[in-house]
């Protein structure tokens, strides 16, 4: 992987274009700057949007290949599950995502895709609860998640990136990343400690609670965008 990293990364030191040919003639005022950023009331808004949105899966995305195995699934089949399907739940996830987007707009597909996300997760934690878990069910049940993981990255994104400032684009959009990264390792650590002391059923329950907090969050959030 560092190999690969690595010979990606080669090209950038062929590349002579220099940022200070573009900004050269700009004012100081039109330079973009973190400090710029952070005092943008759009920002923050889309930070705790990025949080709150993706806070239920983030949940429970890192709990899957653990549940599996404490389910008796064959660590090779865990492992055909999490290459190719995780590849067809994100093409397929990322596709239908870019069509919600594009013929209903990406407020509207946020909440519909939020919807979706919370009776999944319902299912999913009934499913566990009753021990209704045969393979075929758990497999369909967690690449329906993962599909819609993807489709929540891409309706969110397109909502974000109508926040960001002309200006500065790259710098805006970065905050955003930061924050999901920052959201993904600390629910990720509080699901994983959460299911190793409660059970799995408990955290599930918890992510569809917070599932339909998000759905007022981003209501709520878009209200005062609009305002």
């Amino acid at each position: 992987m560092a190999f690969i990293v690595l010979s990606l990364t080669t090209p950038m030191f062929f590349y002579n274009l220099e940022n200070g040919k573009i900004f050269s003639a700009s004012s100081q005022e039109s330079r973009p700057g973190l400090l710029k950023a952070l005092g943008r009331k759009e920002i923050w808004c889309g930070i705790v949007l990025t949080i709150t949105y993706e806070m239920s899966g983030r949940l429970v995305q890192g709990l899957t290949g653990p549940f599996l195995i404490d389910h008796g699934i064959p660590l090779n089949a865990v492992g055909i599950f999490n290459g190719i399907g995780g590849v067809v739940s994100g093409l397929c996830g990322t596709i239908a995502g870019g069509v919600m987007v594009s013929r209903a707009g990406a407020k509207n597909a946020m909440y519909m895709i939020a919807i979706c996300h919370t009776v999944l997760l319902a299912v999913i934690f009934f499913s566990i609860k009753l021990h209704f878990l045969s393979i075929s069910i758990i497999f369909s049940l967690f690449v329906c998640e993962a599909t819609l993981m993807a489709s929540s990255f891409v309706a969110s994104y397109s909502r974000l990136m109508i926040l960001t400032s002309p200006n500065q684009p790259g710098i805006d959009f970065t905050l955003f990343q930061s924050a999901s990264a920052i959201a993904a390792a600390l629910l990720g650590v509080a699901g994983a400690f959460g299911a190793g002391k409660i059970g799995y059923d408990p955290i599930f329950l918890l992510s569809t609670l917070l599932s339909l907090i998000t759905i007022l969050f981003v209501m709520l959030v878009n209200y005062f965008l609009e305002k």
